[in-house]
């Protein structure tokens, strides 16, 4: 029998609206962090921006470094789609990952309001709005964005599964790299969402909102297959002790874990 916890209990205590407030916070610093790297800066007159790579490794690390500074206190889920993805899994209250929801929608718009502020007009192009590129329908965009985010919240489920040997900083760095490996791929057809705050709050802003549907159910729905393929086919077994019988005595029981020499009984 599956039990929801919707987190009552937990409402009242410092750590719950700790870990609230650096989601919060959290998404604040990285669509900062997002909207800085997507601007187009005038380099002798061409109004260049970086490269997807360079774009993929700014967000990929800015998360990464994110994620390590607050997730020993919100988990450093800093995007609705895993959250909502760990709320299927019953990992955190639904109370708790409302709550972190809407402190992550609130963060993203702060975060781009905060780049919007200090840049000039020249400078703000687009602000890193997300859309389809051209000759990239909505119907495809929604595709790629549910299936890279099923990418993504895959990998966090297995690179965090407490039964895997994973050191600290190799989990975030993985998260990171994986950040990296989608910007590389999606920006040229959508411009790379896999989380719905970094799409709203630059659209907030900006008052942009082409098929921007597609960068809330692609990866909410892409992190609900995520949560749903790792926890039934995917998860981690427990390893189970070799057991080891001792020949040379028939009625002897089985030991868990302890290998006999049979020639010194």
């Amino acid at each position: 029998m599956v039990t929801i916890d919707l987190g009552l209990d937990e409402i009242g205590t410092f750590k719950f609206w700790r870990a609230v407030l650096a989601e919060g916070l959290g998404c604040v610093l990285f669509l900062l962090c997002v909207t800085c790297v997507a601007l187009p800066w005038d380099n002798a007159g061409t109004n260049e921006s970086a490269n997807n790579v360079e774009i993929g490794i700014g967000i990929g690390l800015s998360i990464a470094s994110i994620a390590q500074a607050f997730g020993h206190v919100s988990g450093g889920h800093l995007n609705p789609a895993v959250t909502f993805a760990m709320m299927l899994s019953l990992k955190i209250s639904v109370i708790k990952g409302l709550l972190y929801i809407v402190a992550q929608i609130v963060g993203g718009i702060i975060g781009s309001a905060l780049t919007y502020a200090c840049t000039n007009d020249q400078n703000r192009s687009t602000l890193g709005v997300t859309s389809p590129r051209a000759g990239v329908t909505a119907g495809q965009g929604f595709g790629l964005e549910l299936l890279f985010t099923f990418l993504l919240v895959f990998t966090v489920f297995s690179i965090t599964d407490p039964k895997k040997k994973t050191e600290p900083y190799g989990t975030t760095l993985g998260i990171g790299v994986v950040i990296w490996v989608c910007h590389v791929c999606l920006i040229p057809f959508t411009g790379c969402g896999i989380n719905p705050t970094r799409s709203f709050g630059p659209a907030v802003v900006m008052n942009s909102w082409q098929d921007h549907w597609i960068y809330w159910i692609g990866p909410l729905l892409g992190g609900a297959l995520a949560a749903i393929f790792y926890n039934f086919l995917f998860y981690v077994e427990e390893e189970t002790p070799v057991k080891y019988v001792v020949k040379d005595a028939p009625n002897a029981a089985a030991q868990d874990g302890v290998k006999t020499d049979e020639n010194n009984v």
